[in-house]
């Protein structure tokens, strides 16, 4: 029990002498340590949330086709004069606006200019 409690007991010396220094060498400078708590300075402007560019009615007419755009991220199409015919969320990412459907589909299309192509057609806003 003796070699026991002095193996121990040398472990724990040892880890005490490893969380401390004395040594100035060891110990961080001002400049490592110091914070400003001044606030920070944008670099630039905020920028608009592209999703909410979207918000509104689009449609083609071609193609009989109107999406709803909200600006809570949600939108509802009307295809063919079926109102409400499909339902989800929308994102965008970059030049990429995806509609997610609630029935498990999602659309992906380009915004190009102020228009919207898809597979399906290209939208434009409704005036």
């Amino acid at each position: 029990m003796t070699m026991v409690t002095a193996i121990v007991g040398l472990a724990l010396l040892g880890l005490g002498a490893c969380g401390t220094s004395d040594d100035p060498a060891d110990k961080p400078t001002p400049s490592e340590t110091t914070t400003s708590s001044s606030p920070s300075t944008p670099t630039s402007e905020p920028t608009e949330d592209p999703s909410s560019a979207l918000s509104g009615d689009w449609h083609d007419v071609d193609a009989k086709w109107v999406v709803h755009f909200h600006d809570d991220g949600t939108y509802v199409e009307d295809f063919e004069g079926v109102k409400d015919f499909r339902v989800g969320t929308y994102a965008v990412d970059g030049a990429t606006v995806s509609l997610i459907g609630d029935d498990g589909n999602t659309d992906k299309g380009t915004i190009e200019g102020d228009s919207l192509v898809f597979k399906l057609g290209t939208l434009t806003r409704m005036s």
